[in-house]
């Protein structure tokens, strides 16, 4: 039997792509793959969501990571 305790809990965080190295990345002041100051972050397409659990690609309306099965 499950217990509350024992449900894998995450969240959907929002990657931007670096200009300088293409990685994505949290969006942040500055990349953490290459080092370089990221001053513009609104390019249009070029985020994506992922689990903060595994990494995992999710779509926007997920509930639980279809991968290991965090729950939002």
């Amino acid at each position: 039997m499950m217990v509350e305790e024992d449900i894998k809990k995450g969240y959907v965080e929002e990657l931007i792509e670096c200009p300088f190295c293409s990685g994505f990345v949290p969006d942040e002041f500055e990349c953490i793959l290459c080092g370089e100051e990221i001053l513009e972050t609104e390019v249009p397409g070029k985020t994506k969501l992922v689990c903060s659990r595994c990494g995992s690609k999710v779509k926007k309306d997920s509930e639980s990571c279809p991968e290991c099965g965090a729950v939002f």
